[in-house]
């Protein structure tokens, strides 16, 4: 097969978000975001903003038509921070304006009382508070507690395993054009009808009055699944409010200070091995940093528990999983969903084995993998916890 693109590609040709050409009277918008990762939200003042050179709107979470909501999985995301903020970052009012220059020039006169609160950045620190994005899930597989007395080996330590920054060509981006009948946004998005029901909850139009045109985009991996919502959301509801076509394409440091990441965990594992070196017992903690809202962590965090053997056959397993909220930007999808996570604390158990026997741990590798026939713990899904 050839790709398609290949040859707009090399030659300049293709058309991203920032290469579609402007409507006459297109405005421009960017956010204010709090600086700080959790607080009080006591005011916002505008004052000097809405005097701003060019600037044609303010808009606040007080001035959305529909809900202040894009929250997907869970109603927990809101577009604009309202009474409180969850991490730094997080958009607290909307500017618009006659050019992105004027916007962000705009959006530095803003400020904000913040009466400051205690953030927890700690997933394992957000599941002894009870801060849980959903109950705890789990997989079993035979009886850890007894085959654990079988052993003749076992080795108990603790795995992290830190996030990732997609770091995508072209940054979040999207372009609000007002219809005949409704809103046509150009969204940099992998899942065109998220943004379209993001953008339906903020603006209060029905879906069919909200079209969402997606030729390309410039990578994604996972960081365009969800997060394209809320940019789309946001020039939506500017577009809706001023009656203007209206565009926001993310510098690089903003997007990578205000979107999510790879999913950070933190683990505690038990591993148990017999004489000729084959697992029999294998028990795993997953502590997963959700960030401030669910966004797909619950997928990803099943996703995990699928993984957790890896490729080996162990005919015992416990796997829990605990999915935390923590005041960083809502994590999200990323190639692998979770999956990398799992493997990699298995992988690390196995490493430990191995250094602490003296022996190749290609070795415990090699004895322990699943052949035809073998069940897994998926086999009976994950299970819900207390």
């Amino acid at each position: 097969m050839k790709n398609l693109d290949s040859r707009s590609h090399v030659r300049g040709e293709s058309v991203y978000v920032d290469d579609i050409p402007l409507i006459q009277g297109t405005l421009f918008a960017c956010v204010f975001d709090s600086p700080v990762a959790h607080g009080k939200l006591l005011s916002i003042n505008t004052a000097d903003a809405e005097i701003s050179y060019g600037v044609v709107r303010i808009i606040t979470a007080k001035d959305l038509v529909g809900e202040n909501q894009i929250g997907g999985i869970l109603p927990d995301e809101p577009l604009l921070a309202d009474g409180e903020v969850h991490f730094q970052g997080q958009p607290i009012a909307i500017i618009v304006a006659t050019s992105e220059e004027n916007a962000r020039k705009a959006a530095k006169t803003i400020t904000a009382e913040i009466e400051p609160l205690e953030p927890v950045t700690d997933p394992r620190i957000a599941a002894a508070n009870g801060d849980l994005i959903v109950p705890p899930k789990r997989f079993i597989l035979g009886e850890t507690d007894k085959a654990f007395f079988g052993c003749e080996h076992f080795f108990e330590g603790r795995a992290d395993i830190n996030g990732q920054e997609h770091l995508y060509i072209e940054t979040q981006g999207a372009y609000a054009v007002p219809t005949e009948t409704g809103i046509k946004i150009y969204s940099s998005t992998q899942g065109p009808t998220a943004v379209q029901r993001a953008v339906c909850k903020v603006t209060g139009l029905p879906m069919h009055q909200i079209e969402i045109e997606t030729q390309r985009l410039g990578g994604g991996f996972g960081g365009k699944e969800d997060q394209a919502n809320a940019w789309a959301a946001v020039v939506a509801v500017a577009c809706q409010l001023t009656k203007h076509p209206v565009k926001y394409a993310l510098h690089r440091m903003e997007d990578m200070r205000m979107t999510g990441k790879r999913h950070p965990y933190s683990a505690d594992y038990k591993i148990g091995l017999d004489k000729d070196l084959k697992i029999v017992a294998y028990e795993v903690t997953f502590y997963q940093n959700a960030g401030a809202a669910c966004d797909l962590s619950p997928p990803v965090l099943e996703r995990t528990l699928f993984h957790c053997t890896n490729s080996y056959f162990v005919p015992n397993v416990t796997a829990t999983a605990y999915s935390c909220r923590t005041n960083l930007p809502p994590n999200t999808a990323f190639r692998g969903f979770g999956g990398p996570q799992g493997m990699f604390i298995i992988e690390s158990a196995i490493a430990h084995a191995a250094d602490e026997l003296g022996v190749d741990k290609a070795e415990i590798q090699r004895r322990n993998l699943i052949a035809e026939g073998d069940e897994s713990p998926t086999a009976s899904g994950p299970r819900a916890t207390r």
